[in-house]
């Protein structure tokens, strides 16, 4: 190309800006974290622990239930605001796994179904919490 050719040039305006607002995000994990435990600690204590989840006993049902189940939930943190729902049992899958027993099918609810039904009011905890995040 012959002296004085084109020149093409890329900037991105406020670039220190998105820059700062881009490093916000990478704590926004911790930022979250304490809303994270308390959705966590509340959807286990209400909703997966204890006997008062399980469903009522079959009609003419003689077994006497152990509570083990009910007693066997955890929410494990494994980063901020990452939890995993286990049960220590060793079926409660068959439970209320995903994959559960045919008895259960139908009397028992599903873990996971539980679980997102109420990641609702995880949602409006986050969208509460967000609303406060710095710089608003």
């Amino acid at each position: 190309m012959a002296a004085g050719g084109l020149k093409l040039e890329f900037g991105v305006e406020n670039a220190k800006e998105i820059a700062a607002s881009l490093a916000l995000l990478e704590d926004l994990p911790e930022y979250l974290n304490n809303d994270f435990d308390a959705w966590a600690s509340m959807t286990l204590h209400r909703h997966l622990r204890g006997t008062t989840n399980y469903p009522p006993p079959p009609s003419g049902s003689t077994y006497q239930r152990t509570g083990n189940l009910g007693g066997g939930w955890l929410a494990t943190k494994t980063s901020p605001s990452v939890y995993s729902f286990t049960n220590a049992t060793e079926y409660g899958g068959l439970v209320v796994g995903d994959d559960q027993a045919f008895m259960h099918r139908g009397r028992w609810w599903k873990a996971s179904e539980r679980i997102d039904e109420h990641m609702i009011e995880l949602a409006l905890m986050l969208d509460a919490a967000l609303k406060r995040w710095p710089g608003r």
